[in-house]
């Protein structure tokens, strides 16, 4: 989504040849972006075997090399729920609402299409990830903007701090209703007729959420630099304060083990940590929103006074065009996996193999956290010169299917 914005020329803002966007935005989701493809280059090439957030069989490494990675997809809705607010500043409230649609059904097709092939370079079960939960979440938003933004927050807070009161509903006790609930709150697979159709980890109910607040947090990011970082960095430590607290107190909002005082400080540490992301619980929520919009106020400061320009401009250029990023990366990684075993072991085929990649990998395959980084490097820099071309491309071209990629 554009994050656009008709009003105020501050240093914040950039003139494109498309309109003006907000820049630490921009930056931010770059950031984002860049930071999702490590979890992604994991899944393919690590020899780990085990769940990295698993705070008793992990370490430091590979828990935080996973761990950072959770405030991607929290924070990506959320900065594409602010886009909406900004393009709503232009466009009345009937346009925005057909564009929305439109754009939410083109990332679910795109989704259990393109991106499903992508992951496993074959055709079976659908694949429904974040870009699914996207366009389910701008559908919903297409509804909620023609309500005052007071009553979009109410609702984003309801969505986000009650949802885990649906913990104790679980989908195996509904019958025909559990794929349903499933869509709507419990990960797993989507059946009919008892046949799998499609491996579902995004249920909808908390991201709508999400995106709702993003729509919101749309509203500060219209005010001045001073008070919009101000508010962002406030509502970032409270929303960090809060997470600290549930988990200090082993109170309501992650129906997971909840906070342990295990055999090393480490362990300890990570337990802390460890929280649940499918679905977002309350206290996954509140950790990483509240980082998201801490880097946001830095990001917002660091254009403002002009710190780190040449590290801005890096990360700016995957911001701009995140789907095209998104996509690419995806079908580059998969490719380097695929290539690799080919050279290597016998079993390369495993690597076209409908959904496997995120169950299981073959014996002996995988490698150490040095080298799946340097893989992640690799993967990142040679985007680049992609993504700073269609950039490029969309800023001088007015064509409308370049908003869908």
């Amino acid at each position: 989504m554009d994050t656009s914005v008709a009003v105020d020329t501050s240093p914040t803002l950039a003139h494109s040849g498309r309109n003006y966007r907000v820049q630490s935005l921009d930056v931010l989701r770059g950031l984002l972006m860049v930071i999702m493809a490590l979890d992604h280059t994991r899944d393919y090439f690590s020899s780990a075997g085990i769940d990295p957030t698993d705070p008793i069989h992990s370490w430091t490494a590979l828990f935080i090399t996973r761990w950072i990675t959770h405030i991607c997809a929290p924070g990506f809705i959320l900065l594409a729920g602010a886009s909406v607010y900004l393009q709503r500043q232009r466009k009345s409230a009937a346009i925005l609402t057909r564009t929305l649609i439109l754009r939410g059904l083109w990332l679910i097709f795109f989704e259990i299409t393109v991106i499903s092939f992508g992951w496993s370079f074959g055709f079976g079960m659908p694949i429904l990830q974040v870009i699914w939960v996207i366009g389910i979440s701008m559908i919903a938003l297409a509804a909620l903007q023609w309500l005052p933004v007071s009553v979009i927050a109410l609702f984003a807070i309801a969505v986000i701090f009650g949802h885990n009161l649906l913990d104790p509903v679980h989908a195996s006790k509904l019958g025909d209703w559990s794929d349903v609930w499933r869509i709507f709150h419990e990960r797993g697979l989507l059946t009919f007729h008892e046949h799998p159709i499609a491996l579902y980890g995004y249920p909808v109910l908390p991201w709508v959420g999400v995106m709702a607040l993003g729509y919101c947090f749309g509203a500060v990011v219209t005010l001045s630099p001073e008070r919009r970082q101000h508010l962002a960095a406030l509502i970032g430590a409270l929303s960090l304060a809060g997470f600290a607290l549930l988990r200090f107190t082993h109170s309501y909002g992650d129906p997971g083990p909840g906070f342990n005082h295990l055999g090393t400080p480490a362990q300890t540490v990570m337990s802390f940590f460890s929280v649940q992301k499918y679905p977002p619980s309350l206290h996954y929520l509140l950790v990483t929103l509240g980082i998201v919009l801490l880097l946001f106020s830095l990001f917002d400061t660091a254009v403002e006074r002009g710190w780190a320009p040449r590290l801005r401009s890096f990360f700016n250029v995957y911001g701009r065009v995140p789907f095209f990023f998104y996509t690419l990366h995806i079908f580059l990684i998969h490719a380097l996996a695929l290539l690799v075993a080919r050279a290597t072991s016998p079993n390369w085929r495993f690597w076209i193999t409908p959904d496997v990649v995120f169950t299981s990998h073959f014996a002996g395959w995988g490698y150490s956290l040095p080298v799946v980084y340097l893989i992640y490097i690799f993967v990142v820099f040679s985007l680049y010169p992609l993504c700073r071309w269609f950039s490029r491309l969309k800023d001088r071209r007015k064509d409308w299917w370049l908003a869908y990629l």
